[in-house]
C-alpha cells in the first residue's frame, strides 16, 4: 500500500499555528500529557542505547518546554534548540537559562538546517513532521546532521486525530500531508533510518479521540479507533 499521502502539495513549507494552537502549546495539559509522557517513552523505548548523549538537536523545540525534560531523562552534554519561529526562538532563548545542561537556540528552516553533515549524536523531533509539507525532505535533512550510528527520537500525531472537526477548526496544519502511522514509519526508512519493529509504539490517549475517551470510559467503544499517536526509535546506520 502506498502511504506517501502528500502527491503534489500546495502547501507551503511551514503553517503558521493559530493563537489558540501558541496558547495550548504553553499549557500545563500539553506539558503533562503530550510532551512528557513522549520524553518518557521514547527514553523507555531507547534504553541504554540513550545512555551517553554529546550534542542533541531538539527540532520544533517552540518555547523550549522540552528542554528540561530532555535533560533530566537522557542527560546530554548539550542541547541545541532550533524553531523558524522568531517569537518561539525568544521564549526558548529565556527558558534555555534555566536548563541544568548548556543549551544553544537558533532560528531556522528543519528543511535546510545551519548545522554540519554527522553533527549531532541524537534528534529529537516531536509533533514536527505533520507541520511541514516536504517531510522526506524534512526526513533527509536530520538524517544529514545525525552522526552515523546516532538516533532519531520521532513522536507525531497520525491523520486519524488530525483530521477531527475540532482539530481542524483549533488548529492549523498543512492539507495533503498526513499520515497514519505506518505511513510515518514508511518515511522515516524512506529516508535512510533503521526502524525495528520493536522501537514503534502506537496509542490512542483519551485527550486524542473526537469524544475525549467518554465512550471508552463508559464501555460504549465498538471498536478500537485507528492508532492517533506514533512514538519510534530510529538508527542512522553506522559507517561500515
Amino acid at each position: 500500500m502506498d502511504y506517501h499521502c502528500a502527491m503534489e502539495s500546495t502547501a507551503p513549507d511551514w503553517v503558521s499555528e493559530t493563537r489558540f494552537g501558541k496558547w495550548f502549546l504553553s499549557t500545563r495539559t500539553w506539558y503533562r500529557y503530550v510532551l512528557t509522557v513522549a520524553v518518557e517513552e521514547l527514553r523507555a523505548l531507547g534504553g541504554h542505547r540513550l545512555d551517553s548523549i554529546g550534542r542533541l538537536l531538539d527540532v520544533g523545540c517552540g518555547e523550549g518546554r522540552s528542554f528540561g525534560l530532555l535533560a533530566q531523562h537522557f542527560a546530554p552534554r548539550e542541547i541545541v534548540g532550533v524553531d523558524i519561529d522568531p517569537v518561539m526562538v525568544a521564549a526558548a532563548q529565556v527558558k534555555a537559562k534555566d536548563c541544568p545542561v548548556r543549551v544553544t537556540v537558533r532560528q531556522s528552516s528543519v528543511s535546510s538546517l545551519d548545522l554540519p553533515d554527522a553533527s549531532v549524536d541524537v534528534v529529537f523531533c516531536h509533533q514536527l513532521i505533520h507541520h511541514v509539507s516536504e517531510q522526506a525532505r524534512v526526513l533527509e535533512e536530520l538524517h544529514r546532521v545525525l552522526a552515523p550510528g546516532g538516533y532519531l527520537l520521532l513522536g507525531e500525531s497520525c491523520e486519524s486525530f488530525i483530521r477531527i472537526w475540532s482539530v481542524r477548526w483549533f488548529f492549523r496544519h498543512p492539507p495533503g500531508v498526513q499520515r497514519p502511522a505506518e505511513g510515518y514509519v514508511q518515511l522515516v526508512r524512506d529516508a535512510g533510518f533503521t526502524v525495528e519493529d520493536r522501537d514503534v509504539r502506537t496509542s490512542t490517549p483519551w485527550w486524542s479521540l473526537p469524544d475525549l475517551g467518554i465512550a471508552r470510559k463508559y464501555g460504549l467503544e465498538r471498536t478500537p479507533p485507528p492508532a492517533t499517536e506514533l512514538l519510534l526509535v530510529a538508527r542512522k546506520p553506522a559507517l561500515v
